[in-house]
């Protein structure tokens, strides 16, 4: 595979929580030049769009194009924006909106980041060293990884800024009615166990685009870290549509 891997990390990380996978993908024969895990531009304050603008100027001209949890929403919307730039995107542990709606109950509610908020306004290492817990809920083997713990810790996030607005984010970003042409290759993988975003988000996110899924028995949240070769397999597996 020539055409370059993009790496889209999720709210609380930096780019370094890819490196199970990127390993992975290594030892599959991908050679590291032709992966990429850029930074979310978390920076910027302005709209969502603008930040989704400002993530797509930064992407190779065409890409496999790969995001967990935050970085899924993004990448979602970079594919409805810009199809002719994605040879094929698969978004993990990802949903279309994060928040519950009056509509829509798949979601999480908004005390969760209402907590989130407070908690990163009093400090931000110890919100993100929460989150971490958070995302291995469901998976008996994760929460109990101290060296899991360790490495989730060393690739936390902890810029208050970049946070904040990732929160924000969270909070408005709302992607159901969008759709990604059928050109695209799409593929879902997703923990039957995940505590942060349910199941049910991830299969009508399928639904809606007869994207291919792939379930993980009894994984959680934070699929590239407790199963990268899991993760590698199916970023390589691309399939076209029928």
């Amino acid at each position: 595979m020539t055409t370059p891997i993009v790496l889209l990390h999720g709210w609380g990380f930096t780019p370094a929580v890819w490196h199970p996978v990127i390993t992975a993908l290594t030892a599959l024969g991908v050679s590291p030049e032709h992966i990429l895990a850029p930074a979310l531009p978390l920076t910027d304050t302005g709209e969502s769009g603008a930040v989704i603008d400002a993530l797509a100027s930064r992407l190779p001209d065409l890409c496999h194009l790969v995001g967990w949890s935050l970085g899924g929403e993004l990448a979602l919307a970079v594919a409805a924006a810009h199809p002719e730039r994605i040879a094929s995107l698969t978004l993990i542990a990802s949903t279309p909106c994060f928040m519950n709606r009056d509509d829509w109950s798949l979601g999480q509610p908004a005390l969760l980041l209402d907590d989130f908020d407070q908690r990163l306004a009093e400090n931000p290492a110890a919100l993100t060293k929460r989150f971490a817990t958070l995302i291995r809920h469901g998976d008996m083997a994760a929460t109990r990884d101290r060296t899991l713990s360790d490495a989730l810790d060393q690739c936390a996030d902890n810029t208050a800024a970049r946070l904040a607005n990732g929160l924000r984010f969270l909070r408005t970003i709302d992607l159901r009615k969008i759709t990604v042409p059928v050109s695209v290759p799409f593929t879902i993988v997703h923990g039957t166990a995940d505590a942060v975003v349910p199941l049910g988000a991830a299969e009508s996110l399928q639904q809606r685009h007869d994207a291919r899924m792939i379930l993980i028995d009894g994984g959680c949240h934070a699929l590239p870290c407790t199963h990268p070769i899991e993760m590698a397999a199916a970023i390589l597996d691309v399939r076209s549509p029928a």
